[in-house]
């Protein structure tokens, strides 16, 4: 066979429609990570409120995931380049059961958090291999429409779950956690997928290095955008506790945000393609930065609502872009390990979100007032920037090749 032959870039045939199905449920495990307790948060810390630092350790059972998955993603994308996707997969949906449903019947704070880590590294293994896998069986125009597609059902899921956590967290604060087992759910689909390994990885695709300069650049969007936008699962349920919100009511408000950033990516995955993958995430950012403004200067429930729309607009927009820009400058036979990092971020930025923007107790909208603040400089210091003529503008959004 002529070595031409051997070296030319093929574009994958679209997978059929039971993997984009598996494909957009493993994407949906992620948000489940930590949306479907966020609702039990008071509850739970008024169980353990005669424990030391209950407030603190309790908001940690939420981030503390995001800090198992940042450590731990790396790993993960090491062994799915080497292993390939579906082993990574199938034990991950495994520990995804055990870690997520511990909830049910440990005695202790500490056991809880134990739980959640567990749960990280779950979530670490199905985000890393499942964003290696969709950028193996997708490429081009195609991908940024599956990657739209996939953070508006991710959305979706969250819209229902959020709300189905607020009622089950109205029976106990333990009910939420049964929700994790319906990872075992997956575990047939998973079965049937391809191992994912890339079949490019060649002498020449081998020897083809990331761009790390662009590369850190989106991780470190990414970080900043979620450590902003984790602010309403990690502290919106006591701002809206303060406002008389009860559990059911606060999984409906969440709710709604997530349905919105749903609403949001479904309608820009017609678009994609058309516009600059840095521009539209950065109109994201300026309007989740507006929509916590709106938040935080909110004195009832239904004057918080508006906020939590106009914030979902911006959060349907930011993260499809922001992978598709990462796709496209990233060689095949890295994106087990570029996925991973980008896993790494922005879990670490969900996991630093009460951490940066803590809120106290007498003034539970302080944290979105400094969220808006610097999402907002950030948003627009990214729309300037993807302005800006000449090469710059190429380099990033992949055009000017695999070099520098």
């Amino acid at each position: 066979m002529p070595r031409a032959a051997l070296s030319a870039p093929s574009t994958p045939a679209l997978p059929d429609g039971l993997t984009r199905l598996t494909l957009l449920l493993l994407a949906a495990l992620t948000i489940m990570s930590g949306a479907t307790i966020a609702p039990a948060l008071p509850a739970m810390q008024t169980h353990f409120a005669d424990q030391p630092n209950a407030g603190l350790l309790v908001k940690l059972a939420l981030t503390i995931v995001g800090l198992a998955i940042a450590l731990s993603a790396p790993l993960s994308g090491v062994l799915a380049d080497r292993f390939g996707r579906r082993p990574v997969l199938l034990v991950s949906l495994l520990l995804y059961a055990v870690g997520g449903a511990s909830g049910l019947f440990v005695q202790s704070l500490g056991a809880v958090l134990v739980g959640r880590v567990v749960l990280g590294l779950a979530v670490a293994g199905t985000m890393t291999a499942g964003g290696a896998l969709v950028n193996d069986l997708f490429a081009g125009a195609a991908r940024g429409r599956f990657l739209s597609q996939q953070a508006a059902f991710t959305s979706f899921g969250g819209a229902v779950l959020l709300p189905l956590g607020g009622v089950l967290a109205g029976v106990g604060w333990r009910a939420p956690f049964g929700l994790y087992l319906i990872s075992l759910l997956l575990v047939p689909l998973v079965l049937r997928l391809p191992r994912g390994v890339p079949a490019a990885s060649g002498p020449a695709e081998a020897a083809t290095r990331p761009r790390w300069g662009v590369i850190g650049v989106v991780y470190g969007l990414a970080l900043a955008y979620m450590v902003a936008f984790y602010l309403m699962p990690a502290q919106g349920p006591f701002l809206l506790r303060s406002l008389g919100a009860a559990p059911a009511a606060t999984g409906v408000m969440l709710g709604a945000f997530t349905l919105t950033a749903a609403m949001t990516s479904l309608g820009y995955s017609r678009l994609s393609g058309r516009f600059l993958a840095r521009r539209a995430a950065a109109l994201g950012m300026l309007l989740l930065a507006g929509g916590w403004a709106l938040v935080a200067g909110a004195h009832s429930l239904g004057a918080v609502l508006p906020g939590l729309v106009v914030a979902g607009l911006g959060g349907g927009l930011v993260f499809p872009n922001l992978n598709a820009w990462l796709a496209d400058v990233t060689p095949a036979a890295w994106r087990g390990r570029v996925v991973a990092g980008m896993s790494s971020a922005v879990f670490l930025g969900q996991f630093l979100s009460p951490l940066l923007l803590a809120a106290p107790a007498a003034h539970p909208a302080q944290g979105f007032v400094w969220g808006a603040l610097a999402i907002g400089v950030i948003g627009a210091a990214l729309l300037g920037f993807s302005a800006w003529p000449g090469r710059g503008m190429a380099e990033a959004t992949g055009q000017s090749g695999s070099g520098s």
